[in-house]
């Protein structure tokens, strides 16, 4: 088993419990190198802060 950068590992838990238990159980399948997981890490947090964000009603 391969250890977790500790500061992937502090990016990984901050995000939201479906994206962390999804990325996390990949991991256990898949290995990654610490530079993949950044990138993955930085992708899933980009898509859950757009998800976020209030929807704006646009004048017509």
């Amino acid at each position: 088993m391969r250890m977790i950068d500790p500061n992937l590992f502090t990016r990984l838990m901050r995000l939201p419990d479906a994206a962390r238990g999804d990325l996390l159980e990949f991991l256990g399948a898949t290995p990654v190198a610490d530079a993949q997981l950044a990138e993955m890490i930085e992708r899933v947090a980009t898509r859950v802060e757009g998800d976020l964000r209030p929807m704006r009603a646009e004048p017509n």
